[in-house]
């Protein structure tokens, strides 16, 4: 089944904004890194992996790659590493108690 290009984009980007989630908080909780910094290495890990998987697709038969593909999922993973920096660090406060500070911040001891 074939989705149109409209949908593709939005799908892309909402795919890659919980890898940009995902892989921001696995940064922050395994290095100790400024919030920016985590952020820029979370999007960009996020946005590399779409990166490789479009140019899989180039070699991959009956599959298509595109640039802008790989741009939605670069925005997508940048809207999820800002979205844990912003929620996800609440909601890690609320279920960890020895929680990084890094992760979640105002929980020094």
């Amino acid at each position: 089944m074939q989705v149109p290009e409209g949908p593709d984009k939005i799908l892309h980007a909402l795919e890659f904004t919980l890898m940009g989630f995902f892989t921001t908080r696995a940064v922050l909780l395994t290095w100790n890194l400024p919030r920016l910094w985590a952020l820029v290495l979370g999007a960009a890990l996020a946005g590399s992996f779409g990166a490789f998987d479009e140019i899989h697709q180039a070699f991959v038969p009956g599959r298509t790659s595109s640039v802008y593909d790989a741009l939605a999922d670069l925005s997508g993973g940048v809207l999820g590493a800002l979205i844990f920096l912003t929620i996800g660090s609440l909601v890690a406060k609320k279920m960890y108690s020895d929680c990084h500070d890094k992760c979640c911040p105002g929980n020094e001891a």
